[in-house]
């Protein structure tokens, strides 16, 4: 699965007869902080997604998955609305301790 937001609509008025009704949006994949990744691409919208969602997708095979899709031609599929990303920072590698600053007297 890939994160991606939703940033428009996609509107075809000639396609094949397994996607009428359906609708499809313009996905641009983003990064774990939301920075874009990728080329804009169109997703079929299985999830109900809005304007500037935060969603998940699933291409290739895994596209047609979902229990609506299994027949149609799609490759890219919108199969989440991501309601909150946790991002947990990766610790700091201790580097080599400090050398103390006080002389030890003789």
């Amino acid at each position: 699965m890939e994160l991606a937001t939703v940033i428009g609509a996609c509107t075809a008025t000639v396609k094949d007869a397994g996607l009428g009704g359906r609708k499809l949006a313009l996905v641009r994949r983003i990064d774990e902080h939301g920075e874009a990744i990728a080329p804009v691409e169109v997703a079929l919208d299985s999830a109900g997604a809005g304007l500037h969602s935060t969603v998940l997708l699933v291409r290739g095979s895994a596209a047609r998955q979902p229990t609506q899709n299994r027949q149609l031609p799609v490759d890219l599929t919108v199969v989440a609305v991501v309601d909150e990303v946790h991002v947990i920072p990766a610790p700091v590698p201790a580097g080599p301790r400090a050398r103390g600053t006080t002389r030890s007297r003789r």
